[in-house]
């Protein structure tokens, strides 16, 4: 699937004469234009290696502890790296494709055709739409949005935005689950805070891939790729919100999770739900996995946030299921803020009459990302049907979603320790 969409990025339906090879673009540039500095527009970033994404959408730092990202607070955007020409898009939601194209190496007022030497590729089409967008991992292209440090300002979350894979679809004992959740703070429901708003904010566009493979690049104009560009700025009324005290738990339902008894399970902090002292049934048991921001690292097995490809920080843990279950049925994950985290005490809040959850979007999941080369082959995407619905819990400052785990022909189960999930368990 990643392959065809790249294909349908690069050889559009208004491009009916263009024939790019995305994945064998040359990355070496050639031509009339190679020497201008505006001109550059080789794929590949120069410097032999990838840096991290941009900070593209303001943000907030709750506690006030950030989060490295590249380049500085206010500088002026550096645009001299693999940029892409893009003029709108195609199709309807959740069919969406980029019209976009790298430009030739040999001409760049061309789309690339992919064969060096030549130049065949049509021109990008002129319209109001066009832009170049400079995509990020590129450390010649660095950029950063606008910032608040809210140490001592208490910072009341306004919208909670799960992520529309959980809300959508249900998954199975083999699927690798993409836990991600956004947390923010939008000037139109009011700034009693005095964040700042109207914060720096750069337009992004979607320039290619989906999922693992998803490019994006930041629109700058003109597109005339012998003309320094400038970057287009968002309106900045909205901030995502960086909180060093997030946790993510995740612990199997013993019960279906429409099972009124659940309303009975009490939140213990820094562990997750359990049933009361004394309670007859067994509802939940211990948690599967339980990590926070500030006790763990970047990578596999840690909980972390993370500026993505679209430069806004989200909170985020891939769940292999595969590896880490009790057997299909009902599981319960929970986003919770610590009372301490580290040094720094809690500053985060979710208000009752003030913080909101999303309603979801409608999307076709993405392809789970392979834990490793083993795992590739077996990974599920998820159903078809299905997905959980958030919930707000004011009075322990959480939100969580109770989602389906399926069984997937009869096998990919286990490998948790919990021997199915059919009694409670004994893991700490």
């Amino acid at each position: 699937m990643m392959s065809l969409h790249k294909t349908l990025a690069c050889s559009l339906a208004v491009l009916t004469a263009l024939t790019v090879a995305c994945n064998d673009m040359p990355t070496e540039a050639g031509g009339d234009l190679q020497g201008s500095t505006f001109a550059k527009g080789t794929p590949g970033p120069p410097s032999g290696h990838e840096a991290g994404n941009n900070l593209s959408y303001p943000v907030i730092w709750a506690e006030g502890i950030t989060k490295v990202a590249p380049g500085t607070p206010g500088m002026d955007p550096l645009l001299t790296g693999e940029w892409w020409y893009w003029w709108g898009t195609e199709g309807t939601d959740p069919n969406i494709i980029p019209l976009s194209c790298p430009p030739d190496p040999d001409d760049f007022t061309k789309c690339d055709d992919g064969v060096p030497g030549t130049a065949a590729g049509p021109a990008p089409v002129q319209n109001a739409d066009l832009v170049r967008a400079f995509v990020q991992k590129d450390p010649q292209n660095q950029w950063q949005a606008g910032s608040f440090n809210s140490a001592g300002v208490p910072v009341n979350i306004d919208l909670i935005d799960w992520g529309d894979n959980l809300e959508s679809v249900d998954w199975y004992t083999r699927s690798q689950v993409r836990t991600e959740l956004v947390l923010y703070e939008n000037a139109a429901l009011g700034d009693a805070e005095a964040y700042g708003f109207p914060m720096l904010e750069y337009e992004m566009r979607h320039t290619s891939g989906w999922g693992i493979d998803e490019a994006h690049g930041l629109a700058a104009l003109p597109a005339d790729p012998l003309v320094a560009p400038t970057a287009l700025l968002g309106v900045g009324d909205q901030a995502t919100v960086y909180t060093y005290c997030a946790r993510l738990t995740i612990q199997k339902l013993l019960v279906d999770r429409d099972d009124a008894r659940l309303a009975d399970l009490e939140w213990v902090p820094g562990e997750g739900w359990t049933e009361p002292e004394g309670y007859p049934d067994d509802l939940i048991n211990p948690h599967l996995f339980n990590g926070s921001v500030h006790e763990g690292g970047d990578g596999p097995g840690y909980y972390s946030a993370e500026v993505n490809v679209k430069g806004k920080i989200i909170f985020g843990y891939t769940w292999n299921v595969r590896n880490l279950n009790e057997g299909a049925g009902h599981y319960r994950i929970t986003f919770s803020l610590d009372e301490v985290c580290g040094t720094a005490p809690l500053n985060t809040f979710f208000v009752d009459g003030v913080t909101t959850i999303m309603e979801p979007e409608v999307e076709v999941p993405e392809e789970p990302e392979a834990a490793s080369p083993g795992d590739a082959t077996t990974a599920d995407e998820g159903g078809d049907t299905g997905g959980g619905t958030g919930v707000l819990d004011f009075i322990n400052n959480l939100t969580y979603m109770d989602i389906a785990i399926l069984e997937r022909g009869g096998g990919g189960g286990g490998g948790g320790g919990g021997g199915g999930g059919g009694k409670k368990g004994g893991r700490n």
